[in-house]
């Protein structure tokens, strides 16, 4: 009597309709090819299938970083996530590019008109609050301007001297008597 075929050996082999047999000594019948074949025409490729419906697909953890496919519910929980406490007005990036200018260098312009800026420091808050006076006095200009305010004006060519004779006498203008 003949032993069942294998992989290795010659052997008797049984035809089968079966389209989901494990077994090395039952061969598929045309039928069973063909019934395979039309299930499989029914799959999507594996290299870029074109899906149509509602495909659905495990939605990963928000952690993860790898080649997961990201779910709209994956996505939506990242958004989230980024967006975290951000008041409404700031929640989009248009939002954010608005606030900030539309400047692609924010950091850059904000860092550089900082330090143009005058650095805070003692005397400059000292002064920053003061009036005129206030700052005549604190510079100690006060005795300055007092004797500025008795000076002679340029304007009135000596037209302002009090005392003149004495003045003509101090400068030795008059012959000495």
């Amino acid at each position: 009597s003949l032993e069942d075929a294998s992989l290795t050996k010659k052997g008797i082999v049984k035809l089968s309709s079966a389209t989901d047999s494990d077994s090395e000594a039952l061969a598929a019948t045309p039928k069973a090819v063909h019934a395979v074949m039309d299930e499989v025409q029914t799959k999507a490729p594996l290299d870029s299938p074109a899906l149509t419906g509602t495909p659905t697909a495990p939605t990963p953890e928000t952690a993860a970083a790898g080649i997961e496919i990201a779910t709209a519910a994956f996505v939506a929980a990242k958004v989230a996530q980024l967006v975290g406490s951000a008041p409404e007005t700031l929640d989009t990036l248009k939002e954010l590019a608005d606030a900030l200018g539309n400047d692609p260098n924010f950091a850059t312009t904000v860092l550089n008109k900082l330090a143009g800026k005058q650095p805070l420091d003692d005397t400059l808050t000292a002064l920053s609050g003061k009036s005129v006076d206030g700052l005549i006095e604190y510079v100690g200009l006060r005795e300055t301007i007092n004797h500025a305010a008795d000076a002679l004006l340029k304007s009135q060519n000596g037209g302002d001297i009090p005392e003149k004779p004495l003045f003509v006498q101090n400068i030795g203008a008059l012959p000495a008597s």
